[in-house]
């Protein structure tokens, strides 16, 4: 209306009267524009977070970093103390409960999953819990001094899968390399990482719980200690005429263990693994595999419960690790002894906190926060 008024008044030409209508819209719209920015400005404030609207108003949103600062200490404080009433635990110049990685209790375990969960997204935890809720507990792998670092990567991959949770790595001859993140050990950081080993893994190693021997001695001792079923892989001796020709190799192993044989010159005992009865022992069984050229150790196949093979129908002695080791665990699953499941609760509750140990950020301040203190971390 004002643009019909000057124009009558001046009399100027349609084409003046096109630019005024352009100006005047263009004025409209930017009018439009500034009452929608402050609306959602206002709003975003009444809420607690910064208005996340056109690119054009975000260095006014971020002209106040004072008050966004204070905002997220505001929310940091919220998370806080709703893992103070979940724990139970006041805050305290010191802490009030020391908690010992080596001897942690279920209700320890408990505590720190319960400071930690506000901080993680909620399907990430429902999908953790999922996860914990399928594996299987009394079914142990043992690895000992696996030479290549992808076969390596292989076997782990693949007992991860199939819900397999303790392995057990031997490196009194071979190191055991698979990434830099090794099951979150710090005594695997700064080895050098085979290249490639982490796409074969697929990140496996982060999910396994992973113990590491410098010797077989000590590995058999801690599976004695579990009464775990000790069943090592062992290979059918060759015939006669497959070994001539071919030099026995014998060697000692590190700290004065027995030798390992490249064609076996012990007595072979072992039995087919649909044979075995994966359920002699109530905790469960480990089964040992050996290195890709050797084999597992005479200290092994001396001292353990039972030798079983894969029986084959080819002309070749044996598959390949990664391929020995999917088949005899998935014949142990098969057995029925090693449901889905099965791992008890307490070993639930410690992977559950050593996970969030290990991936929620600032996790040492907040369990400070709520009173509790880890050593070790």
């Amino acid at each position: 209306s004002v643009d019909v008024v000057l124009l009558s008044r001046s009399g100027q030409p349609s084409q003046a009267r096109r630019l005024s209508l352009f100006v005047l819209v263009m004025a409209a719209r930017l009018f439009r524009t500034c009452v929608i920015a402050a609306a959602g400005s206002a709003v975003a404030l009444q809420r607690g977070r910064p208005f996340a609207g056109r690119r054009f108003f975000a260095s006014a949103t971020m002209a106040a970093p004072a008050a966004a600062s204070e905002r997220a200490a505001a929310r940091l404080r919220q998370k806080l103390s709703a893992a103070r009433a979940q724990t139970a635990a006041p805050v305290a110049a010191s802490p009030q409960r020391q908690i010992l990685l080596d001897s942690a209790t279920e209700e320890d375990w408990d505590a720190v999953v319960a400071a930690l969960e506000p901080f993680m997204k909620e399907n990430r935890v429902a999908r953790l819990r999922e996860m914990l809720d399928r594996r299987r507990g009394g079914l142990h792998l043992v690895l000992e001094n696996i030479g290549d670092p992808h076969n390596a990567a292989a076997v782990l991959r693949t007992a991860e899968g199939l819900g397999v949770q303790h392995v057990h790595v031997i490196e009194s001859i071979s190191d055991f390399h698979v990434t830099d993140q090794f099951a979150g050990s710090a005594a695997n950081r700064g080895r050098p990482r085979a290249a490639g080993t982490n796409l074969v893994s697929m990140g496996a190693s982060r999910w396994l719980t992973v113990s590491r021997y410098t010797s077989s001695r000590t590995c058999l001792a801690a599976l004695r200690e579990l009464d775990l079923q000790v069943l090592t892989s062992d290979c059918p001796p060759l015939s006669d005429e497959e070994g001539s020709g071919v030099e026995e190799e014998t060697a000692q192993q590190a700290q004065g263990e027995g030798g390992w044989q490249t064609h076996k010159s012990h007595q072979f005992e072992a039995r087919p693994i649909d044979a075995l009865d994966f359920g002699a022992r109530p905790a469960g069984a480990a089964l040992v595999f050996g290195n890709e050229r050797r084999g597992v150790s005479k200290a092994f196949l001396e001292r353990a419960d039972g030798s079983f093979f894969l029986p084959m129908c080819g002309f070749t002695q044996s598959f390949n690790i990664l391929v020995a080791a999917a088949m005899s665990l998935w014949a142990a699953i098969a057995s029925g002894h090693f449901p889905e499941g099965s791992l008890p609760s307490e070993a639930k509750a410690r992977l559950m906190a050593r996970w969030l140990l290990r991936d929620v950020k600032a996790a040492k301040p907040i369990l400070r926060a709520t009173g509790i203190e880890v050593d070790e971390f």
